[in-house]
């Protein structure tokens, strides 16, 4: 049913989509034949304004009151507003005298000389121009024949002379304004302009009549000038204002709520070379056209939507056979992988979807039982990173290792053992779990993989089993974040009355065989080598130091300054021939050093070159700093038993 009802719906939009498409094209070249019939009517009455003017302009009395006013301006009063002489009184008569109906009735119209001065007005029958008048119209008239334009009340106001009175303005019009050059006997010099003009709304807007093929009570014009005024069909609410079209091209414009169909395009002037008037607008309703025509497709649609119905219904019928037996089979064996069973595999028969199902589903149970495994043997790993690497790359869950560069970390709580005297097992389980809780939180942060817990020690790692380029400065970051929470952690364990807590940390970078060791039955991925080794006497040696921190030198060298430390002694520990360069982490790199680093650091430099004495003020130069005390001690040993000649300066640790 759902098939059928989105064949319903699919056939119904692209039935819409087309009628509307085939609509809108069917509109579009119909917009374009108005258009053009619209254009030629405008040069028809361009044409006939331009012939009502020729011919007035022709006529004997008019041509020689022409000659008159343009024979000696001065003599003709045109140069005197206060003085008319005799050839400007003669040329009033002629005018008033003359037949103006002949230039339209009560349109406006007015005569100007050949030297642009105003002789007549019909607004105003008594003004006259004192000087040439500066208008494009006239001049394009003077120089090259007739022309058109299109002026708004705005250009009608602002005109030097008075060329249609206040009251006879019509806002939201245009007129459409011809000038005519009059010619003398001669034929071949104006010697004058009748400027003539109708409104577009009387002239173009009007009702055609019946016979005319612009007929179409569905069509609206509007003309719009130059400076972007309009004269429209429309009601004044919804007015088109200005639209951003390209030429040549329909387009969709609402006005209002109402979408219109618009085609634009010039509005010409009397000849070809004639330079546009203005544009002029065609809008034809869109939705009111195209509704009765989607009304006749919907009824057309139902018996076709009747058989899609049915189509669709059968091929559920067919299709739902077709696909009923393997997809009961791919359902049980769902439900017992969701008991898990994992052995369970369905058969794959052929290659199309439902095959390709069957083979995912296989594919997917396969996968499910490596990561079970997987899972299974890293379920106690504290670091997810371990597991997710494991996840990605299974066959590294096999037993065996690899060589790579690790940074190894032991750290192990101080004062536990005097601890765990006043506790009860499950108060002391208790203890510790707080303490891991947060130490884990800290080797997580840090990226550490987590390698076992030896009572209240801590073993980890980096850089395997997921490469980590910085571990050496994770491993140091991390024993700073250790011993924090060992301070967080003592004043609420000594509030109980238990004894202060403190932590030894060592650390050591270097090569050593990280994989799983064990058998098929039972493994551990840990790390092994003279590298962890060497990591675990450290954290024993911190207690030699006073210290809480014993660092090698390759780990700082590769922590490349992150942290701040000082350099406490060569050490060879028990087992090893080769002395380690040992430090003390103090803090970040930011850290600012504590006096008694530099005290400490002088009285080693005095310590090696064996001047024991000095070395011994300089250390007692911080009775605060622990290591400082150890080495004066020393430095009280060896005044006392001197060393042999060849004393290489290295401290000999011979228990762990």
């Amino acid at each position: 049913m759902a098939l059928a009802g989105a064949s319903l719906v699919a056939a119904f939009v692209l039935t819409t989509l087309a009628v509307k498409d085939a609509a809108r094209q069917k509109i579009a070249s119909d917009l374009e034949r108005t258009l053009g019939s619209f254009q030629r009517r405008a040069r028809i009455s361009q044409e006939r304004i331009r012939d009502v003017a020729e011919a007035r302009a022709k006529d004997r009395s008019f041509r020689e009151m022409s000659l008159s006013v343009n024979s000696q301006d001065a003599q003709a009063g045109l140069g005197d507003e206060t003085a008319e002489a005799d050839g400007i009184r003669e040329a009033r008569y002629v005018i008033d005298s003359a037949d103006t109906d002949a230039f339209g009735g009560e349109l406006p119209w007015a005569f100007f000389n050949a030297s642009r001065r105003l002789v007549y007005t019909r607004a105003a029958p008594k003004q006259l121009g004192d000087k040439p008048l500066e208008l494009p119209l006239l001049d394009a008239a003077l120089n090259t024949g007739p022309r058109s334009a299109l002026w708004s009340p705005a250009q009608l106001r602002a005109l030097p002379f008075t060329f249609i009175r206040q009251d006879d303005l019509r806002e939201g019009d245009l007129l459409l304004v011809h000038a005519q050059p009059a010619y003398g006997t001669s034929h071949e010099v104006p010697v004058g302009v009748v400027l003539s003009g109708q409104w577009v709304t009387d002239v173009l807007l009007k009702e055609p009549d019946s016979g005319s093929q612009m007929v179409d009570t569905q069509v609206h014009f509007a003309v719009r000038a130059e400076d972007g005024t309009m004269a429209t069909q429309l009601p004044l609410e919804t007015r088109l204002d200005g639209p951003d079209m390209e030429a040549g091209q329909a387009h969709d414009v609402y006005l209002g709520d109402t979408l219109y169909l618009v085609r634009e395009g010039p509005l010409s002037g009397l000849t070809d070379k004639s330079p546009p008037l203005g544009q002029v607008f065609v809008l034809r309703d869109f939705d009111v056209e195209i509704k009765p025509i989607l009304q006749r497709f919907q009824l057309w649609l139902m018996p076709t939507a009747v058989g899609i119905v049915l189509f669709a219904l059968a091929a559920a019928f067919f299709l739902a056979r077709g696909l009923a037996s393997p997809l009961v089979e791919l359902e049980a064996a769902a439900g017992r992988v969701r008991l898990g069973d994992l052995t369970v595999e369905v058969p794959v028969r052929g290659t199309d979807e439902v095959g390709r199902v069957a083979q995912s589903f296989n594919e997917m149970v396969s996968g499910l039982r490596q990561r079970d495994q997987i899972k299974g043997l890293f379920k106690r790993y504290l670091a997810p990173q371990v597991v997710d690497e494991l996840l990605k790359n299974p066959e590294k869950a096999a037993p065996g290792g690899e060589r790579k560069l690790l940074t190894v970390l032991f750290s192990d709580l101080v004062g536990f053992t005097s601890m765990s005297e006043q506790l009860s097992p499950e108060e002391l389980v208790a203890l510790l779990n707080t303490y891991f809780e947060q130490a884990t939180g800290v080797l997580t942060l840090h990226g550490a993989t987590l390698d076992k817990f030896i009572g209240d020690a801590i073993m980890c790692f980096w850089n395997a089993p997921l490469p980590l380029e910085d571990h050496a400065a994770r491993a140091c970051l991390t024993a700073l974040d250790l011993l924090a929470v060992v301070d967080r952690l003592s004043p609420v364990f000594e509030a109980r009355g238990l004894p202060r807590l403190d932590c030894r940390i060592g650390i050591n970078t270097g090569h050593a065989v990280a994989g799983n060791l064990g058998s098929s039955a039972a493994q551990d991925y840990t790390v092994i080598g003279d590298t962890v080794n060497l990591a675990s006497r450290l954290e024993g040696a911190a207690k030699v130091y006073g210290t809480r921190t014993l660092v090698a030198e390759d780990t700082l060298l590769a922590a490349r300054g992150v942290v701040l430390a000082r350099e406490l002694d060569l050490l060879r520990v028990k087992g090893k021939q080769q002395p380690v360069r040992v430090f003390e982490l103090v803090g970040t790199a930011d850290t600012v050093p504590a006096p008694h680093l530099a005290h400490f650091a002088e009285g080693l430099a005095l310590y090696r070159s064996q001047r024991f004495t000095e070395a011994r003020a300089a250390f007692l130069a911080s009775p605060e700093d622990p290591p400082s005390q150890r080495f004066a001690a020393r430095c009280d040993t060896l005044l006392v038993t001197p060393p042999p000649q060849d004393w290489d300066g290295v401290f000999t640790l011979d228990s762990k």
